[in-house]
């Protein structure tokens, strides 16, 4: 099914707009009727969980089955609580499966170790991972230096033990050590 829509062409040489019709295809209209799946509803519907972060962990029974280890790769929600199990990969290939996820998806990555902590792998605002604070002024790492004026002279050097008089007589009266 075609639609048109009346358009002007602005670019035209002349003073005066040419029209002309745009065809676009349409797609679907009215109403979308979905079935029911098994599968778990993530994203901003309503009655769907929201993902907060994309988990990396040790699936213990899978790794006694296959005879190596096997980690599964899982949504968790905002809370913790996971909320699907994406899949389970071999040691070779999770974490560039991992990574390849967070980086398209631009979850949290957070990964939980046997005993069933949770650790990030790294500050995140949204989609942006934050790094290293990087100085890009030239004289930045010359800061903390002296002055270029200074550098020939030496600083003040104080006694290992300082003198402290504690004979009010020899303060005062102007007698020898």
């Amino acid at each position: 099914m075609v639609t048109r829509f009346p358009s002007s062409n602005r670019r035209s040489s002349g003073s005066q707009a040419v029209r002309r019709d745009v065809e676009l295809p349409v797609i679907h209209r009215g109403p979308v009727q979905a079935e029911a799946s098994a599968l778990p509803i993530v994203g901003g519907v309503p009655g769907g969980s929201v993902a907060g972060s994309l988990a990396l962990c040790l699936d213990g029974d899978a790794s006694d089955a296959a005879g190596e280890d096997r980690f599964a790769v899982m949504l968790l929600d905002r809370d913790g609580d996971p909320v699907m199990r994406l899949g389970l990969y071999g040691d070779d290939e999770v974490v560039a499966v991992w990574r390849r996820l967070g980086a398209e998806t631009g979850l949290p990555m957070v990964v939980i170790q046997e005993d069933g902590a949770v650790s990030s792998m790294g500050q995140q605002v949204g989609r942006l991972k934050l790094g290293a604070v990087r100085i890009r002024r030239r004289h930045g790492l010359l800061a903390h230096r002296r002055p270029r004026f200074l550098t020939r002279r030496k600083t003040a050097r104080l006694p290992l033990r300082p003198l402290v008089y504690r004979d009010e007589a020899l303060m005062t009266d102007g007698g020898s050590l």
